[in-house]
């Protein structure tokens, strides 16, 4: 269940930077501070090691990998809390992000935990 939240967080931070390239293209604000092609490739990325190293049940990987995303949604909520709120359309987007980033960083925590035990991340 760990994975699934992993990967939801990643595919949900995907469809952000998209939709927010999207509307950087037409000439509007984004829907949050940044909204990047690399941002997007990095979480596909970690979706898919994510899923490889529980595969190949490869722990140190996988806890360093989930480390690494869960302090990145972790600086995205500070963020979130710490920078102007100009860089957000409006307050429920902000909070949309809180939230999408709060669920990748408690997925990846759980995941590190659950690893370490030796427990069934899947």
């Amino acid at each position: 269940m760990v994975l699934f939240f992993q990967i939801l967080w990643a595919i949900g931070c995907i469809a952000w930077n998209m939709y927010g390239l999207y509307l950087i293209s037409n000439g509007q604000k984004p829907i949050g501070p940044t909204a990047t092609a690399f941002g997007a490739v990095l979480c596909a990325v970690f979706a898919i090691l994510f899923w490889w190293f529980l595969k190949k049940n490869l722990k140190w990987p996988y806890i360093i990998f989930s480390a690494v995303a869960a302090l990145m949604a972790g600086f995205v909520i500070y963020g979130s809390f710490t920078k102007d709120l100009s860089l957000w359309p409006s307050e429920s987007w902000r909070w949309a992000g809180i939230l999408l980033n709060g669920t990748g960083l408690i997925a990846c925590v759980a995941g590190i935990f659950r690893m370490w035990n030796k427990k069934d991340v899947l």
